[in-house]
């Protein structure tokens, strides 16, 4: 299944969200409104540009090639919910689309899903940073759970560090091979469809006219036979690219295809080989043949372009068209002669691998890699492959060493994950930021907030005379403004918003009266939660955590990483054991030292009185 969201944004309204997930009846068969009104929509919108928030919902879309039942939707929006943090009251919109897919194999159902983003008490945003990565975690998890067939993605890497243990032998398959590819961005789609164009079936036509044609005046001709055209690309003159018959650019020629730019350079230039020419003429799914990818590499897939997968139907990867023909370069032994190379011949661009038995591999740098030319004898010939393999070790051992530091970095990310999952039950800790206790820095909240809107008060007011009546409604006018920011604050809840604010004393006072009772009532419930016992032992734990990790980030202590992991209150045990410390250099606030003295206290055996 795919899982794909984007953030609609708090300017655009609630108009064009709603006509396109409610409105479109013509573009599907059928729209089945499961949850939500307009009027909710309009509800987040609101919050959102109270708290001046750029987005006001997250839109989600849920798509799978096997059939998906309600209820299976459902719980796909659970595991989504679970994953980012939202409740099912932050659910704005949930919305069924029946319409026929482009490849008439895929389920014809999708759901599209509106999710609120700002907290309208808090004005707390929902954190969906990494997305792409976090999706593809929740979709392959959906796909385990219901038995459903895996998805290879972008992020395949990623979600393998991310998912529990026992999921990763299933998930491995994915992160190896190429990945697949995506003719179009979404924008780009979105655009060709608004003008007139149909990407996707033009794509399956032109790949079986591609795989029907004997050369390139032949494939030309039959895109001429469909009244399409080619063009070169004015940024990139050397892409082409393919217009529908309404002239409308549908996209890049060689990516419809599915093939590497090099591949279909050698078709247009008829430098085809003829292992190429039966695998493009075979079957319109084995077209492209993309080169090995570095999995080495970021694991979220940022700077790469993703391409399809495709050995042969025998198992056989493409030839490689960088590969060089034998007559360019040659590693047989020649008679030594006078001439003398000090080093090896360093070519830039050189690819690794261009040249069997060097001694280079796959994904290795082409800056640092050396080439075996024609004229070279035995001795200097073997002095490249030497080269070229003590290279090929350097980067394995810094490729090693940067995966292990990675990996280091997921387990104690899933470890605080895990800890915080496990008290994510307690009720969310009111006002934790000390600043929003602090009066000082409430009542300087409010001066910034006032001070201009009074004073531009103030300043009609003064333009109102006997002479100048009409400045009246300009003084009523921004009276109101300054009102309206009042009441935004909760003054008018108090006797203290009906003094005289136009009173330099009467309007100081005001605002520091009001930061006092602000700090004394959130001070007041953030005592009560303190004073819970279940904070109390959270806290406790949560400061014997924040020393664990400290330590594990120190000393990068594998063995107890992977206990802790597991067994977190042993790991605890085993650094307090190494220590001979327990409480030694942890910054305990009050209320846990305070806790860990009495739990102490408690712990004492009690003196016997004769």
């Amino acid at each position: 299944m795919i899982l794909k969201s984007n953030p609609i944004r708090t300017a655009s309204g609630s108009g064009a969200i709603w006509h396109h997930l409610v409105g479109k009846t013509g573009d599907n068969e059928r729209i089945q409104v499961w949850k939500g009104r307009r009027q909710d929509i309009e509800d987040c919108i609101a919050d959102a540009t109270a708290f001046n928030r750029v987005n006001a919902v997250q839109h989600f879309q849920i798509s799978s090639r096997e059939k998906l039942t309600t209820e299976q939707f459902a719980d796909c929006i659970t595991m989504l919910a679970q994953e980012f943090g939202f409740k099912a009251s932050d659910v704005a919109l949930a919305v069924i689309h029946t319409k026929i897919r482009h490849d008439s194999e895929a389920d014809n159902r999708h759901c599209h899903i509106l999710v609120r983003t700002t907290n309208a008490e808090t004005g707390k945003v929902l954190d969906v940073s990494h997305r792409y990565e976090r999706q593809e975690k929740v979709a392959r998890l959906f796909e385990l759970k219901h038995g459903l067939e895996l998805t290879k993605g972008r992020h395949n890497l990623a979600v393998y560090h991310a998912v529990p243990e026992e999921y990763r032998e299933r998930l491995q398959v994915l992160c190896e091979g190429t990945l697949p590819n995506s003719v179009l961005s979404d924008p780009q789609s979105r655009r060709s469809q608004r003008q007139g164009a149909r990407p996707f079936d033009i794509k399956y036509r032109v790949r079986d006219l591609y795989a029907g044609s004997t050369d390139w005046q032949a494939f030309q001709s039959a895109i001429s036979s469909q009244g399409w055209s080619l063009m070169a690309g004015e940024k990139k003159p050397n892409v082409v690219l393919l217009k529908d018959e309404h002239g409308v650019i549908v996209g890049s020629l060689s990516r419809l295809l599915g093939v590497r730019k090099a591949e279909f350079s050698a078709f247009i230039l008829g430098h085809e080989t003829p292992e190429q020419s039966a695998i493009r003429q075979g079957h319109k799914e084995d077209v492209a043949s993309p080169g090995p990818r570095d999995t080495s590499r970021d694991p979220s897939g940022k700077g790469e372009t993703p391409v399809d997968p495709s050995d042969d139907e025998h198992g056989t990867p493409s030839p490689d068209p960088y590969k060089p023909s034998e007559d360019s370069v040659s590693t047989a032994p020649e008679p030594a002669s006078g001439r003398k190379i000090s080093q090896p011949v360093l070519r830039t661009g050189a690819t690794a691998g261009s040249v069997a038995g060097t001694g280079a591999v796959p994904n290795s740098s082409s800056k640092t890699r050396a080439s075996i030319t024609r004229g070279m004898t035995q001795s200097e010939a073997q002095a490249v492959i030497d080269f070229n393999e003590a290279q090929t070790e350097k980067e394995q051992q810094l490729r090693d060493h940067l995966h292990g530091q990675k990996h280091f970095a997921d387990l104690l990310t899933e470890l605080a994950e895990s800890f915080r999952s496990r008290w994510s039950h307690l009720p969310t800790e009111p006002h934790p930021d000390p600043k929003s206790r602090d009066t000082a820095y409430i009542r300087a909240g409010h001066e910034k907030r006032l001070a201009g809107l009074r004073q531009d008060w103030l300043d009609a007011e003064s333009r109102v005379t006997l002479w100048t009546p009409w400045h009246r409604a300009e003084a009523r006018k921004a009276r109101a403004v300054f009102d309206e920011a009042l009441e935004a604050l909760g003054y008018h809840r108090h006797d203290i918003g009906k003094l005289d604010m136009s009173d330099d004393s009467n309007y100081f006072y005001a605002m520091k009266w009001m930061a006092d009772w602000i700090v004394r009532s959130r001070e007041h419930r953030h005592r009560d939660w303190i004073n819970l016992p279940e904070v109390k032992t959270y806290l406790i734990s949560k400061a014997e955590m924040a020393r664990l990790m400290d330590h594990l980030k120190r000393t990068e202590d594998v063995a107890l990483l992977l206990i802790a992991k597991t067994r977190p209150e042993e790991a605890m045990r085993r650094l307090a054991h190494t220590l001979h410390m327990p409480d030694a250099g942890l910054e305990n606030p009050p209320q846990t030292r305070l806790i860990l003295k009495n739990r102490n206290r408690q712990n004492r055996p009690s003196s016997l009185t004769l």
